[in-house]
């Protein structure tokens, strides 16, 4: 395994947590129209059918209703659904079958799509059947050496307490705040959130990613500072709900949707932050010889892109869209865990894989010198 897909492991065990309460999004996914149903569609692909391998968490749950069921919807093909637990369970399961295939997609983590690709197990998308690709912002339509299609974003940010912060926090600065020295929790040094938080520091004191000893001087001073160094996130909903948290980050809000969604935790997150928030894509990939027509699994992945498939899943489970043209109903623009497309284009990092697998081991090292 290489460095890169080593540290997209942690991130994994992390994105492998994901959980969402039944109807925890605010907004009601029913409310947006669905798809155009096309006859010629359905008349060339009908009869025809496509395996799919997913998660069985919400969002896996939410992919089935909003993109596999109007898929069959709109073309006739039978969509059928696998899922599972974790990114690494996909990616066994593509190993074991890989002498003879039984899945057309994979929709998955960064993790799981580059090391399918590094394992040779992935062949390449015919873009041409995508045409939807030409509205996916540029950064996020392809990955995994070109094997895999952007398919949603996941976002980390701040979390803070709703008791203490009227007003949703406006920067990272709060965490550096003596009112909340002791009532701060920080990322663990192995964890993307933890490299995330180094650029946060960085910038804030004058550099950036490539140019990081003063951010690592300005973590230092958080030091003794925090309560916990965790990323568990159902021990951060317990001190959040017996007051013993104010804020916390970097982190993803969509961690902690289960607690979100009861006042009496008293905690929620931003992305509207100075210093911008973090996304990590996730990807829809096609292992090799793949038993389903390719042409079928090219208006699958097109499908997945359209921009009201892209409005109904952000609403179902606060994902992050990618086509510039999903629109978001009032309510679903209000919730401020679904970052829109234009929110996205101005505000988004995302670090690059290469990059943070140079200097991940080093920045493990500082980092943990620096706060702990």
């Amino acid at each position: 395994m290489t460095g890169n897909n080593a540290y997209r492991q942690n991130r994994t065990s992390r994105l492998n947590r994901r959980r969402f309460l039944a109807g925890s999004a605010t907004v009601a996914a029913s409310s947006l129209a669905a798809p155009f149903i096309g006859t010629s569609h359905a008349q060339q692909h009908s009869g025809k059918q496509i395996r799919v391998l997913t998660w069985s968490d919400a969002t896996g749950q939410a992919a089935v209703k909003n993109i596999m069921r109007t898929f069959e919807a709109q073309t006739g093909v039978r969509v059928i659904p696998d899922l599972t637990g974790t990114t690494s369970d996909m990616i066994a399961k593509i190993k074991a079958s890989a002498a003879r295939p039984q899945y057309d997609v994979v929709i998955l983590s960064g993790f799981g799509a580059n090391s399918l690709a590094d394992a040779g197990l992935l062949e390449q998308p015919d873009t041409s059947l995508i045409p939807n690709l030409a509205n996916v912002l540029p950064d996020y339509r392809t990955g995994a050496q070109g094997h895999g299609i952007g398919y949603f974003l996941w976002s980390d940010g701040l979390v803070y307490n709703t008791r203490h912060y009227s007003e949703p926090p406006k920067s990272y600065d709060i965490l550096w705040a003596p009112e909340n020295s002791g009532k701060i929790f920080l990322p663990p040094p192995d964890n993307l959130y933890a490299m995330e938080l180094i650029i946060v520091a960085a910038k804030a004191a004058g550099g950036n990613a490539e140019n990081p000893d003063s951010g690592f001087d300005l973590l230092r001073k958080l030091k003794g500072k925090s309560l916990t160094v965790t990323s568990n996130a159902n021990q951060i909903g317990d001190l959040f709900r017996s007051q013993s948290l104010n804020a916390g980050g970097v982190f993803s809000p969509l961690e902690l949707s289960p607690f979100i969604s009861k006042p009496d935790f008293n905690v929620t997150g931003t992305y509207d932050l100075a210093e911008g928030f973090f996304v990590d894509l996730q990807y829809m990939v096609v292992p090799k010889y793949h038993p389903g027509d390719t042409a079928v699994v090219g208006a699958f992945l097109n499908h997945a892109l359209d921009p009201e498939v892209q409005s109904r899943m952000a609403e179902a489970v606060w994902y992050g869209p990618i086509n510039k043209n999903a629109v978001l109903s009032d309510n679903a623009r209000n919730t401020p865990f679904i970052p829109s497309p234009e929110v996205i284009k101005q505000r988004a990092t995302r670090i690059d894989p290469a990059f943070l697998a140079s200097v991940r081991e080093q920045w493990i090292e500082r980092y943990t010198d620096a706060v702990m």
